[in-house]
């Protein structure tokens, strides 16, 4: 594998973007060089767009400027939205002919042309009793891939790898956590992404098209507040019943039952295809993780034991940071995840 230079983790999320920058990736305690947020324009993301991508790009030199960042190699996450994952094992299959075989079997599973994506593929591991090789399969829509790349050239950056936001996600809860079983829930403005980790590594991921703007929007309805009001509702009341006499937790309540149904469903496709047990530890991440009771919620609902990501464990952060840092954790899994990258 070829090492990664220093580089920055980058983000793009549909209200914010964020970066994060670390040295010593290879060593027990990376060390927080710089990191930095910036609010997305409205519906630039995967947008193809030449204006839309102009902006996203603006956003990006906005945020370089804002966090003083000047590293200009980065990793990028593609949202997990528009990519395409598999677990796949390959039973009689020698090394020198696994990427073929991959090859082979995307085929049949990728739901566009195969001319159409970028794809590879990570080894997960080795079924001893089925003699068979262990990969999660990925792909990407081409055109999304040009469009990020399109963005990083008129931000004047240069990606030097790109991958999911699952795979992120794993990386730095992995890290952070020490668990080789792990369900992560990825709450975001639009959509709540799921991922799975089996020995340590992830086997499964999807993406839920409900999230935290869907709440906001629920609390604008029930009470005809402006959007503003609804959504500062939602942050200072969330899920807890104790306050306003539960009413927003009673209208919160709907949209995450849709939410957790749809997790049941992916665990239990999860448990058909790779026959292994579900993980009971889950971890919330993003913006939306954020909302109070939320792993409560949670936990006592999917009768499992959840809570909010500290992606920051392990990590040395420097005092002027910390306070920042500190009120929202785990809003930077992914662009963490992104910066522990240390090779291709």
């Amino acid at each position: 594998m070829a090492k990664l230079p220093n580089h920055v983790g980058i983000d793009f999320g549909n209200h914010t973007v964020k970066a994060v920058e670390l040295k010593d990736v290879d060593g027990e305690s990376p060390t927080l060089v710089n990191f930095g947020s910036q609010p997305t324009p409205h519906g630039v993301i995967n947008s193809s767009d030449t204006d839309h991508q102009r902006k996203l790009a603006d956003a990006l030199k906005e945020m370089y400027s804002a966090s003083g960042i000047d590293n200009k190699k980065v990793v990028l996450a593609i949202p997990e939205s528009a990519v395409f994952t598999r677990f796949l094992e390959l039973p009689g299959i020698k090394d020198d002919e696994l990427q073929s075989a991959v090859f082979y079997q995307a085929k049949e599973y990728l739901p566009m042309p195969f001319e159409d994506v970028r794809m590879s593929f990570i080894k997960i591991g080795f079924n001893k009793d089925k003699n068979a090789h262990r990969v999660l399969l990925v792909a990407a829509p081409k055109k999304i891939v040009d469009i990020y790349q399109n963005v990083s050239d008129m931000a004047g950056i240069e990606p030097v790898a790109i991958e999911t936001e699952s795979i992120a996600m794993g990386r730095a809860m992995y890290r952070a956590t020490k668990e080789t079983q792990l369900v992560m829930l990825d709450f975001g403005s639009e959509t709540t992404d799921m991922s799975i980790m089996a020995d340590g590594y992830l086997v499964f991921s999807q993406s839920i098209s409900i999230g935290s703007d869907a709440l906001t929007q629920a609390i604008v309805n029930q009470f005809n507040f402006e959007y503003v009001q609804a959504e500062e509702y939602k942050r200072n009341y969330g899920l807890n019943e104790d306050a306003l006499e539960g009413k927003i937790s009673q209208t919160l309540s709907p949209i995450m039952s849709s939410i957790l149904t749809e997790v049941r469903r992916g665990v239990e496709f999860y448990k058909s295809k790779t026959l292994l047990p579900a993980p009971k530890k889950y971890v919330l991440s993003g913006d939306g993780a954020l909302l109070p009771g939320l792993a409560d919620y949670i936990s006592s609902n999917l009768s499992i034991s959840a809570e909010v990501a500290n992606p920051w464990s392990g990590i040395k952060v420097p005092d002027k940071y910390a306070k920042v840092i500190q009120k929202s954790k785990p809003s930077f899994a992914v662009s963490i995840g992104l910066a522990l990258k240390a090779d291709i």
